[in-house]
């Protein structure tokens, strides 16, 4: 392009450049308002998916106790008993009111690279015509809830039903 004392020109103005850099941030702000979701989302369900892995764990361990201590004749008792240790429980209403944070396997030893993570389990007797209601007493049938958190946010629950009756036909395959 000539000027009118025919010189060339030769580079940018500062004017510009100055728009240059204002439609360069421009989309650089989209891009990272658009990325920065996605990858959180990412985060949450890779949080999801370990609680989800956590809680199931611990509820396949509870699956294969009995639904009552074999030893003892007290359908009504929650809770371990004294000087019981999880590597000793030998049925479910044992775990009630376990609370391990960071999560621990069944031997104890603790997962400390779950920093911030917790599993509770409430076990209750349940009616039979209507599971969601907890029952006062023994009524065969206990339902167990496993919750996952991470840094009190809870993440997973699982919840299972378990009935007196698959100790008698034999569902548990394990010794007293």
């Amino acid at each position: 392009m000539m000027h009118q004392g025919g010189t060339s020109r030769h580079g940018i103005t500062m004017a510009e450049t100055i728009v240059s850099t204002l439609l360069v941030g421009m989309v650089l702000v989209g891009t990272i308002q658009l990325v920065a979701p996605i990858v959180r989302s990412g985060s949450v369900m890779s949080d999801k998916l370990v609680a989800t892995n956590l809680a199931r764990e611990l509820s396949e361990e509870i699956a294969a106790k009995y639904f009552t201590s074999p030893l003892l004749d007290d359908v009504e008792a929650m809770g371990a008993g004294v000087g019981e240790r999880r590597s000793t429980y030998d049925d479910i209403d044992d775990y009630h009111g376990l609370n391990n944070s960071p999560p621990q396997l069944s031997d104890e030893t603790v997962m400390s690279h779950l920093a911030g993570w917790g599993r509770q389990v409430k076990v209750v007797h349940v009616e039979l015509d209507d599971p969601s209601a907890e029952s006062g007493s023994y009524t065969g049938l206990k339902r167990i809830t496993v919750t996952v958190t991470k840094d009190g946010v809870t993440l997973a629950q699982d919840i299972a039903l378990r009935a007196h009756a698959a100790d008698q036909f034999g569902f548990v395959l394990q010794e007293p």
